[in-house]
Order: structure tokens, then C-alpha cells, then sequence
């Protein structure tokens, strides 16, 4: 029989896997990959936070990621600088306030092996619970604002001549990042949760015809890189993180050779 430990690592990877492959498309769709990496970073500020407030680091990573993306939002807004540019001193001062702020309030006996990379199979039913509860909140939100997400993407300018709030949707989506992220740090880590965004959307674009499918397809290489990471990570006894990294990276490989040899 199976662990029961592997069994709550499965269940909670596969429930991260849903949402964020579904979520990735638009952060390819938008070309937002810098900064769902700008919010990842400031998960390590949220941990340190929720640990020294009592709240728990998952409330600590909700709001530290919201606080965030409405900075990010409002600076972009002002146009003072590039966006590359104000993700970028986003990302790099939420990482170094979160080590100084975690080292304070843990102590030397910190792990940031896990924080960095991972650890889910330390996961426990409440995480379970917290992670299935962002799954229904994001995954209903997608459903419902999926047509106005999808033609603010597509067609910002006519999307806002329709009578959409670009700001609002904007923030609305950038929520949903900060969700994904709270719940994904234990599974691969503060480091790697960009490439849970980015990579599986990137291997189904080479075969999906519509944007649906391309959510569909996005979902099962999702599933499909936990469960290959997960399970050469039990064999070989290898941190769970990066083997799901390097399982979707194999993937996004043999999906680029494929296109290649039918071109």
C-alpha cells in the first residue's frame, strides 16, 4: 500500500498541477512570466512574515503576493519606468527582504533548501485542505471571467472599448498568481514556481488549435511532469522540486524535436 505521506504529496501536487496549468496560458498569452517570477520571489518575504505574525506562512504568502502585484499595478500605471525594469527591483528586493526577515525571525536552524526548491512530501492534510480550496477559487474564477480575461489579452484595445476595466482585470489575474503561489511553494519552491507557469502551457501551444484546448493540454502535461518527477524523485531519493522541473523541461524538449522533425 502506499505511504500515506506519498499519497498526500500526490494528491496536493495534482491540485497545484490544475491550477497552474490552467493559469500558465495566460501568463503566456500575456507574456507575464516575469513577473509571476517577481511574485514567486516575494513567497519567501510571506513565509518569514507569516511565521513571525502566528497567521501561518500561507496567510503570510497571500498577502505579502497581493501586496506585491497592487504595488507592481500602481507602478506600472504611472509609466516612470519599464515594466522589465520595475519587475526586476521587485523581484530581487522581496528575495533579499525575505532571507533577512526569515533569518530573524528562524533562527539559523532554517531550512531553505525547502523554501528554495520544495518539499512535498512533508505536505499535511491542512495543506491539503489549503490547496484545494485555492483549486475551487481559482478554477471558478477562470471559468467565469474566461471570455473577458481572454479578449483582454487578445484585444486590449477593444476589450476597453466594450466598457472592460483593464485595471481591474489586471489585478484580478495578478490575485490569482499570488494564490498559485502560496500554495505552490511547498511543492517546488520559491525558485521554481515560474516554471510550473510557464512550461506546460509552452508544450501544449505546439499542438492546441484554440485556447481551450490549449488550457486542456496544458493541465495534462502538468499532471503528467508531477507524477514523473514525483516518482523519480521516490526511486532515486532526489529532491521533488527540481525533478518535476527537469520532468517538465524533458517534456518542453521532446515537444520542440517534435515540431521540428514535422517541419
Amino acid at each position: 500500500m502506499m505511504e500515506d505521506f506519498i499519497l498526500r504529496a500526490l494528491i496536493a501536487a495534482l491540485g497545484i498541477s490544475i491550477i497552474a496549468g490552467s493559469l500558465g496560458c495566460f501568463v503566456i498569452w500575456k507574456r507575464m512570466s516575469y513577473f509571476s517570477e517577481s511574485i514567486s520571489h516575494s513567497a519567501l518575504l510571506g513565509v518569514s512574515l507569516g511565521l513571525a505574525s502566528g497567521l501561518g506562512i500561507h496567510v503570510g504568502l497571500v498577502v505579502i503576493g497581493a501586496i506585491f502585484a497592487g504595488l507592481i499595478v500602481v507602478l506600472q500605471q504611472r509609466k516612470i519606468l519599464s515594466n522589465d525594469a520595475i519587475l526586476g527591483i521587485f523581484s530581487h528586493l522581496a528575495l533579499s527582504l525575505g532571507i533577512v526577515v526569515l533569518s530573524i525571525v528562524s533562527g539559523t536552524n532554517t531550512d531553505y533548501f525547502s523554501l528554495l526548491f520544495g518539499d512535498v512530501l512533508s505536505i499535511n492534510n491542512q495543506d491539503i485542505i489549503w490547496i484545494y480550496a485555492i483549486l475551487v477559487v481559482v478554477v471558478g474564477l477562470l471559468l467565469i471571467f474566461w471570455q473577458r480575461l481572454l479578449l483582454l489579452t487578445l484585444n486590449e484595445e477593444l476589450a476597453v472599448s466594450q466598457g472592460l476595466n483593464r485595471t481591474r482585470y489586471q489585478l484580478l489575474f495578478m490575485g490569482m498568481i499570488a494564490l498559485t503561489v502560496s500554495i505552490s511553494v511547498q511543492v517546488v519552491g520559491v525558485l521554481l514556481i515560474t516554471s510550473l507557469l510557464i512550461i506546460p502551457p509552452a508544450v501544449a501551444r505546439v499542438f492546441a488549435r484554440t485556447p481551450h484546448t490549449m488550457a486542456f493540454q496544458s493541465i495534462i502535461v502538468s499532471i503528467a511532469a508531477v507524477l514523473m518527477g514525483l516518482s523519480a524523485s521516490l526511486f532515486y531519493d532526489l529532491a521533488t522540486g527540481p525533478m518535476i522541473v527537469i520532468a517538465l523541461g524533458v517534456l518542453f524538449i521532446a515537444s520542440q524535436l517534435f515540431v521540428k522533425k514535422l517541419g
